[in-house]
């Protein structure tokens, strides 16, 4: 066994130091201490062959497991790709309706304005935001085909608005109606699936495993190799792929904090879908508001 070990070293460790190398290389400027009284700026918080490994195994697991879940939950054959293609919408948008899209709209303006002044604007592929614009494109085109798949996966992942709400990270919030934007945004984000649910305008697929795991490898490869690289190319600690959130079981796990979020995330997905979206589904009735 001793020989087969030493073996797999001599192989893998000349390996993950050129990974490790070129990481240092592409990555920007960090300091090793972490800076827990901000949540801008990254540090090798998490030693950078662990961020090399990451990039190259996770993003490679993430894009083929989302290529397999969208064959095995949206292919041609299947109940959900019939439902996506004879669904339309049958009635125009509300003034709810229009009043949520506007809501939204202005408060992911503010949200970029503020981070236009802090020169932070690459904090915009936050996965919040990221999910405050997908819901206007949804809502802005409700009868395209990618906008019902991008909403069936966002009902999935809107669990990251709740954890916002429960553990609001708000280090550095200074500026005019910056919490308070803060709260309203993820209030929205969560507000308007439940009216789009309501309005009866909106296709929801039936809960399923599949869709479940498409929508978590389309989640992962958003983080890696997608936000992983725009973090270390900027040094910014974009979703806590630097250092984590300050919420002590999280540092306690020190550098492996991200795969036991990533986990959480998993499980979430579950929780979310079939849970509070189907909770609500049970109790809304399926009609449109106008006034």
């Amino acid at each position: 066994m001793a020989p087969v070990i030493s073996l797999l070293r001599n192989v893998w460790d000349p390996v993950a130091n050129r990974l490790e190398r070129f990481i240092r290389k592409v990555a920007a400027e960090l300091p090793i201490d972490n800076d827990w009284s901000q949540s801008v700026k990254g540090s090798w918080y998490v030693h950078p062959r662990q961020h090399a490994i990451e990039i190259v195994f996770l993003s490679s697991a993430f894009a083929s497991a989302a290529s397999y879940f969208f064959m095995r939950a949206l292919g041609p054959d299947t109940l959900n790709f019939k439902l996506l293609t004879s669904f339309v919408p049958t009635a125009p948008a509300s003034w709810t309706e229009k009043l949520l899209l506007g809501s939204l709209i202005g408060s992911l303006s503010l949200t970029l304005t503020h981070k236009l002044i802090r020169g932070t604007g690459l904090f915009m592929l936050q996965p919040c935001h990221m999910g405050a614009l997908l819901l206007i494109s949804v809502m802005s085109a409700p009868e395209k085909l990618v906008s019902k798949i991008l909403f069936n996966i966002y009902l999935h992942t809107q669990w990251g608005g709740y954890a916002a709400l429960a553990f609001p990270d708000l280090r550095g919030h200074d500026l005019f109606l910056e919490t308070f934007n803060f709260f309203a945004e993820h209030a929205l984000i969560l507000i308007a699936p439940i009216y789009m649910i309501y309005s009866g305008r909106y296709l929801v697929l039936p809960a399923s495993p599949n869709m479940a795991l498409l929508s978590f490898f389309v989640y992962g490869f958003f983080h890696s190799p997608l936000l992983h690289v725009c973090a270390l190319r900027s040094g910014l600690n974009l979703n806590y792929l630097f250092a984590p959130p300050p919420i002590k079981i999280l540092i306690k796990l020190g550098p492996f904090y991200r795969p036991a979020m990533y986990g959480t995330a998993l499980v979430a997905m579950f929780a979310t879908r079939y849970l509070l979206v189907g909770g609500v589904m049970s109790m809304l009735p399926r009609k449109s508001l106008y006034f």
